[in-house]
This record gives C-alpha cells, structure tokens and sequence, in this order.
C-alpha cells in the first residue's frame, strides 16, 4: 500500500502520541487494539508505521514485565513535542479519551502478573508477582496439583492482588 510520506508521518505521529501520553511500554497487541479499535489506522498500515518507527529509533522494543513491549524513545519523545500540532483534533481527542478510560487497566496488565506452567503430571508451578515503579512489591511460587487450581489462583490473583498484598502484609507485620 502506497502512501503519501506526509500521511503516513501523521499516522506514525498518533502512535508516538499515543505512547507518550500513556507514559509506559505496552505490548504490541496494546498499541494495536487502541488504534484499531478506534479505526485510525488499519492493520498494515499500522504494521508498516510500528516497523518505520523502530527503524528509525522513535520507539525501541524492550523486555518489560509480562515481555516484550514497546516504549518511545528520547528522539520519539522530541519528534511528537514538534510536530503534535499535526495530528488532527480529533484523533488526538479519540486517542486521549482511550487513554483516559483504559490507562489503569493497561498499567494493571503490565503490573499484576499472574501465570502458571506445567512441571508434572499434577505439578503446577504457579507464579504471582506485583510490580510497581520497576520495583517487584511481592513475588509468591506456589505448588498445586491441578490446571484447575492454577487457573483459579491467577483469575483471583489478577483480581484481588491488593487486598491479598495488604491482607499478608497485616498478617506479617503485625
């Protein structure tokens, strides 16, 4: 698909405004489902304007909690302070109503991790961790003897991480 080179700039711009404005790394099917579903760009265009950006150093790829994400870069960041005038009002009120509605969520996602693997037959390691600031609050491995049981302790896990942080905390501290 053939662009014109300042209509593809505007739309490699909305994905930089979007990834400043969220102020973290996100994965690529984060980035994907905020553009698409607010119909900015379509798919290849998207993944042409992901592969021009990286390419050209405006976002970098790096391991982030739950793995490979991507974070604007130093250049990325100045690029969007000179040129976000160009982005039409519209999209750039589209991309901050997304972020307004979804940036808890998001930094839920990348900061409550809750995952399980198979070692066995009926062992399970279930991993659990928090992260907050790059910082690991609490990290738990459990043993469990059923897919069952890891699927049911991370659902809760991605659920109530907090008030079972703070309940362990009490119970520790006190």
């Amino acid at each position: 698909m053939i662009f014109d080179s300042g209509v593809l700039a505007d739309k490699k711009l909305m994905i930089l405004y979007l990834l400043n404005k969220m102020g973290m790394p996100l994965t690529k099917l984060q980035i994907t489902n905020a553009i698409l579903e607010n119909n900015l760009i379509d798919f290849f265009t998207f993944q042409q304007c992901m592969s021009e950006l990286e390419e050209s150093g405006m976002i970098k790829q790096t391991m982030y909690h739950k793995g490979q994400c991507f974070a604007i870069t130093e250049e990325g960041i100045k690029t969007v302070g000179i040129f976000e005038q160009r982005i039409s009002k519209n999209s750039s009120q589209i991309i901050n109503n997304y972020i307004l509605k979804n940036k808890e969520l998001l930094r839920k996602e990348s900061q409550v991790i809750a995952e399980y693997k198979k070692m066995r037959d009926k062992e399970y390691i279930v991993n659990l961790k928090v992260i907050e600031n790059e910082l690991v609050l609490i990290e738990l491995k459990l043993n469990v003897v059923s897919a069952k049981q890891a699927k049911q302790i991370c659902e809760k896990w991605k659920n109530f991480s907090e008030s079972i942080y703070s309940q362990l905390m009490g119970s520790l501290i006190n």
